[in-house]
């Protein structure tokens, strides 16, 4: 015999138990005349408790909740039934009283009906903040039903779709796997919109999660997460910087490496993140952005990648501020100044960014190397950009 069917006597027994208690002879008649009353009169009886402002009528709610679950076996989704457990579910929010948790997980649990279950959801978001056993109740539920969602109905996926919403209203750090792999699956879109969205109101251990998927190393979860981080408007800086920067020295270490694994989304990932660590100027990564330069120096020197691979680390490394960066592209400078005087060709825009890149790091020891641009078959153009770094360099 299963867990599940030991949990509705369980959730019965406790609950006689506490109604035998209740002394209060307004909710005493209220839970009377429920008893007594036809299944229409009891929705009336529902809807008329809910004005009572000045007193917890909690208690008819649990009372109409367990009838519900006492007699599902025998009426199944008969639509009075069903109404009397949306009512209950989603009147007795108003109390704040988390008491009716137990019987509403049992209800959710064993009632099929989407409705009853979206409104008990919506219970769920209001009562269980904080709670950490109904949140992992409702991780574990959305898991399960996740892996079993082939076939199923519209209204299935639409409560699938609104758990996970529940979910990050949560914003438990426990749902973050989950959601993470709802949102990245081949899920109707409603479930995976929902996910990512979610995933992204959870602030409790975020910056955590992320990195750990990063340190995986799998390229698609990789970019997956990198993409959520930054569309966190919460995020703080400090934490898209250390995200930027794992996902970056991740995605080098990967092509390093010489892995062909989804080659396309690991070179978005090396765009994006380069990006991102040059608008924050995040020096931390220099020593990985040098390393990864003379990388594409080499690539791009044997026609193995283009210009507009090679431009964004360089600006990169000009918002770095670092030494390494500046020694790395001052000689870089050099070898283009030796090509342009033995060859007499050159790529302009590459000799623009290099010289923006050492005028914006102002190191002293590219002096040498833009002073001599001035002397080569340059346009007006490089010159100009040349005697503006100089300018620029600290002494």
């Amino acid at each position: 015999m299963t867990k599940r069917t030991f949990l509705f006597p369980i959730v019965l027994f406790f609950y006689i138990t506490l109604y035998a208690q209740s002394a209060d002879p307004v909710i005493l008649s209220y839970q009377r005349n429920f008893i007594r009353a036809s299944m229409s009169t009891k929705l009336e009886l529902l809807n008329d408790a809910s004005r009572i402002t000045t007193m917890n009528m909690v208690l008819l709610y649990i009372d109409a909740l367990v009838f519900v679950r006492q007699n599902y076996p025998y009426l199944g989704n008969d639509t009075q039934l069903m109404d009397l457990a949306i009512i209950a579910a989603s009147k007795s929010t108003a109390y704040q009283d988390t008491s009716i948790l137990p019987v509403l997980k049992d209800v959710f649990s064993g009632i099929t009906e989407p409705k009853v279950k979206i409104a008990c959801l919506n219970n769920f978001a209001v009562l269980a903040k904080g709670r950490k056993d109904d949140i992992n109740f409702l991780n574990e539920w959305f898991e399960q039903n996740l892996q079993g969602l082939k076939g199923s109905s519209i209204s299935d996926i639409k409560t699938l779709a609104i758990c996970a919403s529940t979910l990050g209203i949560l914003g438990d750090s426990s749902s973050f796997p989950v959601l993470f792999d709802a949102a990245t699956g081949n899920y109707d879109s409603s479930i995976v919109e929902a996910s990512a969205s979610a995933l992204n109101m959870i602030n409790d251990g975020y910056t955590e999660n992320i990195l750990a998927i990063l340190s995986q190393k799998n390229v698609k979860n990789m970019y997956a997460a990198y993409t959520f981080a930054m569309r966190k408007d919460s995020l703080q800086i400090n934490d898209k910087g250390k995200i930027a920067d794992a996902a970056f020295s991740a995605a080098v270490e990967l092509k390093m490496s010489g892995s062909l694994d989804n080659q396309g989304i690991l070179q978005s990932l090396l765009r994006d993140s380069i990006e991102k660590l040059t608008m924050l100027s995040w020096s931390q990564t220099a020593p990985t952005v040098v390393k990864y330069f003379y990388n594409i120096q080499g690539e791009y020197k044997n026609d193995k990648s283009g210009i507009d691979t090679i431009l964004p680390v360089i600006r990169c490394m000009g918002a770095m501020g670092t030494t390494d960066s500046a020694q790395a592209l001052s000689i870089f400078l050099g070898l283009l100044n030796s090509e342009t005087e033995q060859k007499k060709i050159y790529n302009e825009q590459l000799m623009l960014t290099v010289i923006q890149a050492l005028g914006d790091l102002g190191d002293k020891s590219a002096f040498d190397y833009l002073l001599y641009v001035g002397y080569l078959s340059y346009p007006e153009t490089v010159k100009k950009a040349s005697r503006d770094a100089l300018a620029r360099l600290a002494w």
